[in-house]
This record gives C-alpha cells, sequence and structure tokens, in this order.
C-alpha cells in the first residue's frame, strides 16, 4: 500500500527497514514517552515484522504505514488499526524521529491516514491515547480535529514511575466538516 502526499510517501514497511526505523525510535526526546523495553533494537525489529504481518490481512484492517522523504528518508511511521469492526473504531499513531520534528510531516502523514481510516477502513470514530505529558502528541491531535476524551490518572507505569494518558477522538462527521 502506498498514499502520497504533498512532500511524503507512505507506504508498507520492508525488512529493510529495520535499522532506519530503530534510528527514528533512538533519539532521547522520543524516547522519554515509552518504556525501556519498547526502545530496544530487537523489540523494533519484531515490531516492524509485526507490520509486514498486517499488510498480509485480507481484508486489512490494522495499517502501520513508513513515512518516507520523496527523497527516500524514513523518517517515522503512522498507523491506523481497527479495534473493533462491529463499532467501527479504530486507533490512531504517529512516530517521528525528532530531529524531523516541526516540518509539518505528522500532521501530514496524519491527515492522510486518518482520510485512510474513513474512507477505506470504513471508522466511525479514530482515537488516539498518549502520555499527557507528550504535548507535541497532544498538540498534533488537536490541530487534526481530535477533542480530548479525557485523562487515566497514573494507568502506565514505566521508567520508575507513573504516567497519566490522555484519550483524543474524532468522530467521521467531525472529520468531513
Amino acid at each position: 500500500m502506498i498514499l502520497e502526499t504533498e512532500r511524503l510517501i507512505l507506504r508498507d514497511f520492508r525488512e529493510a527497514d529495520a535499522p532506519a526505523y530503530q534510528e527514528v525510535c533512538s533519539y532521547q526526546d522520543f524516547q522519554r514517552f515509552y518504556s525501556e523495553e519498547e526502545g530496544d533494537p530487537e523489540t523494533l525489529k519484531k515490531r516492524v515484522a509485526m507490520f509486514i504481518d498486517w499488510t498480509k490481512e485480507t481484508p486489512r484492517s490494522k495499517v502501520q504505514l513508513a513515512i518516507e522523504l520523496r527523497s527516500g528518508v524514513l523518517v517515522g511511521s503512522c498507523g491506523v488499526r481497527t479495534v473493533s469492526m462491529e463499532d467501527r473504531q479504530g486507533t490512531f499513531g504517529c512516530e517521528l524521529g525528532t530531529i524531523f520534528w516541526g516540518k509539518g510531516y505528522a500532521f501530514e502523514a496524519s491527515r492522510a491516514l486518518i482520510q485512510y481510516g474513513f474512507s477505506d477502513l470504513r471508522l466511525h470514530r479514530i482515537y488516539a491515547e498518549t502520555i499527557s505529558e507528550n504535548l507535541p502528541a497532544i498538540s498534533l491531535a488537536k490541530k487534526l480535529g481530535l477533542q480530548t476524551e479525557g485523562e487515566f490518572r497514573e494507568n502506565k507505569w514505566f521508567r520508575g514511575r507513573w504516567w497519566h494518558t490522555i484519550v483524543l477522538s474524532i468522530l467521521e462527521s467531525e472529520w468531513k466538516q
């Protein structure tokens, strides 16, 4: 699968992407919102293999695409994953290497994936959950039109402490506006 935006190519992952994906996920600013295990190179390699396995699903219900500059540089990933076909609910996430922050790439890629979620996956509601201290992710979600639904207090334990998480969502009818 390939989605193209003005500056980006969003495509299915390939095995050869594992080293570049590990580099994207290795930046200290990026890693502060993830557990130590999630930054482990072997874990990241397995994650890429999982993304590749999702491409074999028919029909597809989970899509995690590599975000690539038109020059061929992998800068992150973005995905929409159906969590309930009956309720037409999906979860959304975008991750970008911190050296690529502030250039609008996450917004551009996310718009394309959310559009795909509503048009192709036929979702009714798409939501994102993130650590409440992850202000760049919350800002991105709000720019995309997601609204805060609530905050879960101290529901994630990692890096030696409890973290709050926030859930934001957008409905198909809101996206169309």
